[in-house]
């Protein structure tokens, strides 16, 4: 039989209900791809982006698991090779929420310059802030619009 290597990180994991909004913190490892504790509809494991994150005013650094509105954040302001993320000052958003019928509370990283806000169909977006003032603070999902007398049937 053939074994992998499971590469995991150890320690406390962090949680977004026991963190102010607003606090600073910055990433102090490379993200990894872990199973998730939540199951794909065919039963196999969804898989979580992990990172050990440093949050202001604590000495130990904790597991996070990064959801997709701050990687897409992340990848846009430092690049996408996780290694790049490290270092960089953060703004720790929280928000609640319901996740699979639980109430959690969701954290977003906010990188400096940028601003967390919703798109037009309510999805969270973080996007550059001088951008997010140019459009008024009306963010578009680009979706094109479809006039009713230009279908043709």
């Amino acid at each position: 039989m053939i074994y992998k290597k499971k590469v995991s990180l150890g320690g406390a994991w962090f949680k977004g209900s026991e963190i102010q909004n607003g606090v600073k913190a910055k990433l102090v490892s490379e993200t990894t791809s872990q199973p998730s504790t939540f199951l794909n509809k065919d039963g196999s494991p969804k898989t979580q982006e992990v990172a050990k994150i440093r949050i202001a005013g604590q000495s130990e650094a904790l597991n996070i698991s990064i959801n997709r509105y701050s990687i897409d954040a992340l990848v846009d302001a430092f690049g996408e090779d996780s290694v790049n993320w490290q270092g960089h000052e953060l703004t720790i958003e929280t928000e609640k929420s319901r996740v699979a019928g639980k109430a959690v509370t969701v954290a977003y990283l906010i990188p400096d310059g940028y601003v967390r806000t919703d798109d037009e169909s309510g999805y969270p977006v973080i996007i550059k802030k001088d951008i997010f003032d140019q459009m008024d603070g009306k963010v578009s999902t680009d979706e094109p619009t479809i006039n009713a007398e230009d279908i043709p049937f």
